[in-house]
C-alpha cells in the first residue's frame, strides 16, 4: 500500500512498515552534514500542495544512491527523529519542507540510559565504577531491550587499543543514550562514532594526510578560534585516594591553594611539565631527543594550566583467593522488618599485608572490582584479622568483608552476582605511605608524570578549526578520492596561519547532495602531535600478533585500511568499501584505472570476432598483435612496417625536408622565441641549422577550416634540450602580408636557408592549395621569386613567365628548366595522337582558294582568326567562311555565348492612342549574326503586366509569333494606363544538330 506519493523520485521516504510515504529528488538545497559526536543528518527540501503527515521513525535508505558520486558516503539509513513542521508558501499556495532526517542512531537521544533495562521500573539514575567495555556492555543491553538493530544485525562496540583500559566512576542521572556515549568518551579522553552496527571508541583519525592548499585545492579556509584549553606549562595533581594530608612538604611556589596538598603530586623536582625547552637556541618539544637536557622556556612563553587526574593514585592490585559467606538477621531500615541476609567476604592472595591502622582517619575502606561479575562495582569493606569470628565462622586468614549496597539496582553481592576466585580488586581509603617497600607512591607519581606528558602533548596543539571549502573543479576530477570521511588526515597549507603546513583531520563536513562536487565544506581540526607513521606501524604489529581493538565478549577486531591510508595490506587487515572502490575496477559501472594494468592473456573489446574480412569489435593478443575496426591517432604514429590492404591515401601538404613538432613555446625578453621540439624517439635530435627558413601551419579549429602560417628564421639550436631559437619574420616579408607567432603542436619544416646554399633547395607535394609537386632552388626568404621554381608537376602556379602562354590553370602541366626526352608523344584525352595546330593568321578567302589552302590531316590542323574567334579547319581545301553552321570549321577560342537582341520596327517612342509596332529578334554567336539559323518555332514570347491570368492567356494566344511580334494597344493589357510597366520577354533556341543554345532578352513599355 502506498500511503502518499506526489511523483516518483530518486529517494523514497518510507514509514516504519516499509511503505512509501513520499518520494522526492535531491533538490537544490539538499545537504548532508556530519560533525563528530554532534550531528549526523541530511536535509531534503521540497514543496507540496498539502502537508504530509510524517511520523517518528519514517526513514530513507541512501545505500546505493550516492555510490557513483560519493563512493557510498552517506550510504546509511536516516530517520525522522523530530517531527517536521512545514511553512506556508503564499506565492504558490503550497507548503515548503526542509525535512531533516537524522542518522539511524540519533534516535537514541530520545531514550534513557538504564542500568537494568530488561526489568520493569528500571532505575535511570545510577553509578557504575567499571572499565569502558563494562559500561558499554550495559549500553548494548539497553539497545537490545529496545529492539534496536541495524540492517538486521545487533549493535556491538569496538574500543581502540589507544583508549586507557581502566575502571572509572560514571554517574548517570536520567541521561539519554547519546549523552551517555558522550560522557563515556569524555571520561576516557577519546571520541565515539558509529559505523554501521559498530559503536567505536578511540580517536577518529585515519589514512595518509591529503594535501589541501588554499588557492589550489581549497577556495576558502577561514579559522574558528579554539574552544579547548591551550597550554604550554601544566601543573598536574592526582587523586586524594590512599594519600594522607601533607604526604609531602608543601612548596608554596607551586601550591596555589591548600586543597591540592591532599592530592598526589608530580615527582620531586618536577613541579610542572613544559611543552618544550630550548637547546642551542632551538625549541625541542617534549618527547624529542634533547628535551631532558634543554633549558626551560622563558616565563613570557609559559601559558599555564592546572589539571586533576583523579584516576591516578597509589594502588596495588589484589586477587581474590577464597570467597566465604555467612548469614545474619538484620532489621530493614525502611520496613522495620527482620530479615535474614547473606554477607560475603574474600581473601587476598596478592601478598599485601594489610592492617587496620593503615585506614586513613575519617575515611571508609573501600574496594573496586577490576574483573569478574562485579567488574567496576565499588563497595565498602571491613577488614578482619585471622581468628575473628563472623557469625558462626572463625576466620583462618585475613579477609575483607564486602558491605552490601543497592547502588546498582538491587542489593549486591547476591547469590548470582558475587566475587569468584581470581577476581581482581583495588583497595582505597588507606594510607599507601605505610608500606614503603612497594613504592606505591613513587610509582603513582611517575604514572602521574607520564599521563601529564600525554595531556601536554594534546594541550600544546592549537585546536582551532578550519572550515575549508574545496574547489569544485578539483573535487569533480575524482569525486570518490577527493570527498572525505570523518577522520581523514589532512595537511593544511595556508601561509596566513602556518609557516609550512599543519597536519589535521576532518571532524565535520557539509556536502550538497544534488551536486556533491560543488564547493563541499570540511571542518578540519587538530591532530595528534606524535608521528602517525609510528602509530601505524604499532597498529600493524598489534593487528598481526595481539589484535588492534577490544570488543565485547573478548573478540579481537580487524584493522580496516581506509581511503588515503598507506598501511601495507596483509593477511590480518582488510580494505574498506571506499578504499576498494578507489583501488579496484568495477564491472557494473564505468570506471577509471589510475595505474598500468597488465593483461597477460590479451584483451577483447565489444563483441570480438577475429577476422580481417568478417570480424567485429577489437582485440589485443599477448604476442602484441591487435585488430581494430578503426584507429585514430591524434599525435604521431611510429611503424616499423606498414602494409596496405588496398589504398594508401593522405591529405594536406607533404614536405620532403627537415621537420619537427613544437612541444612548447617560450617568448624571450629580446623578442625571439625558443621552440622545444618533440623527440620522436630517445636519441632524436633536431636537424634544423642556423639560417634555416622555417614555416608551419596550424588549423584554427573553426568550422570553416581556417588556418594560419608562421614563418621564422633559425638563429641557433640547443642539442642538449632539443630546442631552437628563432626570429619571427615581419608581416612585410611573408606571403599574404600577415605573419603569426609559432604555437604548440605546430608541425614546422625547412623551406630554405638564408646563408647556406646547400640548404636552399626544397621538395614539397601539395594536395590542398597548389595541387602539384614542386622543386624549389635558391630559397633564401619566405616570399618566393619566379627563379626559385625549377620544376612543377601538376597545376601551375600563377607566374608572370606563363602570362603569354595559352595555359588553363585548371589543367595539369609539367614545367622544368630543362628536359631530356628519348621520345615524346602527343595524344588527346582519348589516347589518340594529338594534332599539332598551326596558326595561319586571319582567315582569307583568297588563301582558301589558293594552291596552299587550309588543311586538316591526322598530324596537323590549320587554325585561323576571324571576327575575334579562333577557328580550326576541319576539311582540307574548304572555302567556307568560318562562322556558325560552317561545315569546314570549328570554333576553338573566342566568345561562345549565344545572345539575342530585341528591336522595334517603329523605334521606341510612341503615342499611346496610336500605338502599333512590331518587335523582332536578332541572334548573335561567335560575334556574327545567326538570326537566319533560328527557327520561328524555337522562339517564344511572354508578357508581364502583373496580372498572371491575363498574361498567361496572352502568351497562349501569341504562341506562334516567331521571330516577329506585332503589337497594338490591346497587347499592353486592359489596364495599361493604370500600370507602371508592361514587359515583353523573348526566348530563342539555336540548334546545331547535336545540342542547342538558349538566349533570352526583354523590353519594357
Amino acid at each position: 500500500m502506498k500511503l502518499y506519493n506526489t511523483r516518483m523520485g530518486l529517494i523514497d521516504i518510507k514509514n516504519i512498515s516499509g511503505d512509501i510515504r513520499f518520494s522526492t529528488d535531491f533538490n537544490v538545497g539538499s545537504i548532508g552534514r556530519y560533525s563528530l559526536g554532534k550531528e549526523d543528518y541530511i536535509t531534503l527540501p521540497f514543496n507540496v500542495l498539502t502537508p504530509i503527515n510524517f511520523k517518528m521513525g519514517d526513514y530513507v535508505d541512501l545505500s546505493g544512491i550516492l555510490d557513483k558520486s560519493l563512493g557510498g558516503k552517506f550510504a546509511k539509513i536516516y530517520e525522522v527523529v523530530d517531527l517536521p513542521t512545514p511553512t506556508y508558501d503564499q506565492s504558490t499556495g503550497g507548503y515548503n519542507y526542509e525535512l531533516r532526517l537524522d542518522a539511524y542512531y540519533w534516535k537514541w537521544k530520545n531514550k534513557k540510559f538504564k542500568y537494568m533495562p530488561e526489568v520493569a521500573g528500571q532505575e535511570a539514575s545510577w553509578n557504575l565504577t567499571a572499565s569502558l567495555d563494562m559500561q558499554l556492555g550495559v549500553f548494548l543491553r539497553n539497545l537490545q531491550a529496545l529492539g534496536y538493530k541495524y540492517r538486521g544485525n545487533d549493535f556491538d562496540f569496538s574500543i581502540d587499543s589507544s583508549v586507557e583500559d581502566s575502571a572509572k566512576l560514571m554517574s548517570y542521572e536520567n541521561t539519554n543514550l547519546l549523552d551517555a556515549l558522550t560522557n563515556m568518551a569524555e571520561t576516557w579522553n577519546c571520541e565515539w562514532w558509529v559505523e554501521d552496527n559498530i559503536i567505536r571508541f578511540g580517536r577518529c583519525e585515519n589514512g595518509d594526510a591529503v594535501r589541501i592548499e588554499l588557492g589550489v585545492e581549497a577556495q576558502e579556509m577561514p579559522r574558528s578560534e579554539s574552544q579547548g584549553t591551550y597550554a604550554t606549562r601544566v601543573y598536574a595533581f592526582g587523586s586524594t585516594r590512599n594519600i594522607p594530608s601533607n604526604y609531602r612538604p608543601v612548596d608554596e611556589t607551586v601550591v596555589v591553594n591548600g586543597i591540592v596538598q591532599k592530592r598526589l603530586m608530580l615527582p620531586e623536582g618536577t613541579p610542572y611539565i613544559d611543552a618544550y625547552r630550548y637547546k642551542d637556541g632551538k625549541r625541542v618539544y617534549i618527547g624529542e631527543e634533547g628535551y631532558d637536557i634543554g633549558t626551560e622556556m622563558p616565563q613570557e612563553e609559559a601559558i599555564e594550566d592546572i589539571i586533576f587526574l583523579d584516576e591516578v593514585y597509589p594502588r596495588t592490585e589484589c586477587v581474590v583467593g577464597t570467597v566465604g559467606s555467612y548469614t545474619s538477621t538484620i532489621e530493614d531500615e525502611e520496613t522495620q522488618e527482620t530479615v535474614t541476609q547473606t554477607f560475603y567476604y574474600v581473601t587476598d592472595t596478592s601478598g599485601l599485608v594489610f592492617d587496620k591502622s593503615y585506614i586513613i582517619d575519617g575515611e571508609e575502606l573501600r574496594l573496586v572490582f577490576q574483573s569478574g561479575l562485579l567488574n567496576g562495582m565499588d563497595f565498602g569493606v571491613t577488614f578482619h584479622k585471622a581468628g575473628t569470628s563472623l557469625g558462626s565462622v572463625t576466620l583462618e586468614s585475613d579477609v575483607y568483608e564486602i558491605v552490601a549496597n543497592d547502588n546498582y539496582g538491587r542489593t549486591l553481592p547476591d547469590e548470582t552476582l558475587k566475587p569468584t576466585t581470581g577476581d581482581k580488586f583495588i583497595l582505597y581509603g588507606w594510607d599507601s605511605t605505610k608500606i614503603t617497600d612497594l613504592g606505591l607512591v613513587s610509582n603513582a607519581e611517575q604514572e602521574l608524570r607520564d599521563k601529564t606528558v600525554d595531556c601536554v602533548k594534546k594541550m600544546m596543539v592549537d585546536d582551532g578549526t578550519y572550515n575549508t571549502t574545496l574547489a569544485s573543479s578539483w573535487v569533480k576530477e575524482n569525486m570518490i578520492s577527493r570527498t572525505f570521511d570523518i577522520g581523514q588526515r589532512i595537511e593544511l597549507v595556508n601561509k596566513s596561519f602556518f609557516e609550512t603546513s599543519r597536519i589535521s583531520r576532518v571532524i565535520g563536513l557539509e556536502i550538497k547532495l544534488d551536486l556533491p562536487y560543488d564547493a563541499p565544506v570540511y571542518t578540519i581540526g587538530e591532530s595528534t602531535a606524535y608521528s602517525r607513521i609510528g602509530e601505524l606501524e604499532n597498529k600493524v604489529d598489534n593487528l598481526t600478533y595481539k589484535g588492534q581493538t577490544y570488543t565485547s565478549g573478548g573478540r579481537k577486531g580487524v584493522y580496516i585500511i581506509r581511503t588515503n591510508d598507506s598501511t601495507a595490506p596483509s593477511n590480518s587487515n582488510v580494505f574498506s568499501a571506499l578504499r576498494s572502490l578507489a583501488m579496484f575496477l568495477r564491472k557494473d559501472i564505468a570506471d577509471t584505472a589510475n595505474e598500468l594494468i597488465t593483461f597477460l592473456k590479451g584483451a577483447e573489446f565489444g563483441e570480438f570476432i577475429d577476422s580481417l574480412i568478417a570480424g567485429k569489435g577489437a582485440g589485443i593478443y599477448p604476442d602484441g598483435r591487435g585488430q581494430f575496426e578503426r584507429l585514430e591517432v591524434r599525435g604521431s604514429a611510429v611503424f616499423k612496417e606498414v602494409i596496405y590492404n588496398r589504398l594508401n591515401a593522405q591529405e594536406g601538404d607533404t614536405s620532403y625536408s627537415e621537420n619537427g613538432v613544437i612541444e612548447s613555446v617560450t617568448l624571450e625578453e629580446d623578442g625571439t622565441y625558443t621552440l622545444k621540439l618533440r623527440k620522436r624517439w630517445e636519441n632524436d635530435f633536431t636537424a634544423f641549422q642556423e639560417g634555416d627558413v622555417v614555416y608551419g601551419m596550424v588549423n584554427k579549429l573553426f568550422s570553416t577550416g581556417e588556418h594560419y602560417t608562421s614563418w621564422v628564421r633559425v638563429l641557433s639550436k640547443n642539442m642538449a634540450v632539443n630546442s631552437i631559437s628563432v626570429l619571427v619574420y615581419p608581416d612585410s616579408e611573408v606571403p599574404g602580408g600577415r605573419n603569426y607567432p609559432p604555437t604548440e603542436l605546430m608541425i614546422i619544416t625547412r623551406r630554405g636557408n638564408a646563408i647556406n646554399e646547400d640548404r636552399q633547395s626544397y621538395w614539397y607535394l601539395s594536395a590542398t592549395t597548389d595541387k602539384c609537386l614542386v622543386w624549389l632552388e635558391g630559397v633564401t626568404k619566405p616570399v618566393l621569386e619566379q627563379n626559385n621554381y625549377y620544376m612543377v608537376l601538376g597545376r601551375l602556379p600563377n607566374l608572370e613567365l606563363f602570362d603569354n602562354l595559352p595555359i588553363n590553370y585548371k589543367h595539369s602541366y609539367i614545367f622544368a628548366r630543362a628536359g631530356i626526352f628519348g621520345e615524346l608523344y602527343r595524344v588527346d584525352w582519348q589516347g589518340l595522337p594529338a594534332q599539332e595546330l598551326v596558326d595561319r593568321g586571319f582567315w582569307s578567302a583568297d588563301v582558301a582558294s589558293s594552291d596552299n589552302p587550309y588543311t586538316n590531316t591526322q598530324e596537323r590542323a590549320d587554325t585561323v582568326w576571324h571576327y575575334g574567334c579562333k577557328w580550326k579547319c576541319l576539311i582540307t581545301g574548304t572555302t567556307d567562311e568560318p562562322k556558325y553552321a560552317a561545315a569546314g570549321w570549328a570554333m576553338l577560342e573566342g566568345n561562345p555565348e549565344f545572345t539575342i537582341t530585341i528591336d522595334s520596327t517603329k523605334g521606341w517612342y510612341f503615342d499611346i492612342e496610336t500605338f502599333a509596332t512590331t518587335l523582332f529578334i536578332t541572334g548573335n554567336l561567335y560575334n556574327r549574326d545567326v538570326t537566319e539559323h533560328i527557327l520561328d518555332a524555337d522562339v517564344s514570347w511572354t508578357r508581364d503586366t502583373g496580372n498572371v491570368s491575363e498574361d498567361n492567356a496572352w502568351a497562349v494566344k501569341r504562341a506562334g509569333a516567331g521571330k516577329n511580334l506585332p503589337l497594338t494597344t490591346d497587347d499592353l493589357g486592359p489596364n495599361y494606363t493604370n500600370m507602371r510597366v508592361c514587359t515583353f520577354k523573348a526566348q530563342a533556341l539555336l540548334r546545331d544538330g547535336q545540342q542547342f543554345e538558349v538566349a533570352e532578352n526583354f523590353v519594357t513599355f
